[in-house]
């Protein structure tokens, strides 16, 4: 580019956090969260129209990623 600054495309998601060492690994567990729901709890598209009932979906979505995560982790601790 003219102006020596590299085209968005070609931007390095490591250079953004270098300011922030704990920043990756932040960003790491928010975006496994956020894949998960994609994945597993039907996040790809929105099942209903509006902002009020996807807000719902998505707090749904939530609720049953955090009571499988706690099921989780007590059966852990018990074990």
């Amino acid at each position: 580019m003219p102006n020596g600054r590299q085209p968005p495309w070609r931007h390095d998601p490591s250079t953004k956090a270098s300011g922030h060492p704990g920043a990756v690994q932040i960003r790491c567990r928010i975006e496994k969260v956020f894949g998960t729901w994609k994945r597993s709890y039907g996040l790809r598209r929105m099942r209903w129209l509006g902002l009020a009932k996807a807000g719902l979906q998505v707090r749904l979505a939530a609720m049953a990623y955090n009571l499988r995560r706690t099921l989780t982790l007590l059966s852990g601790a018990a074990a």
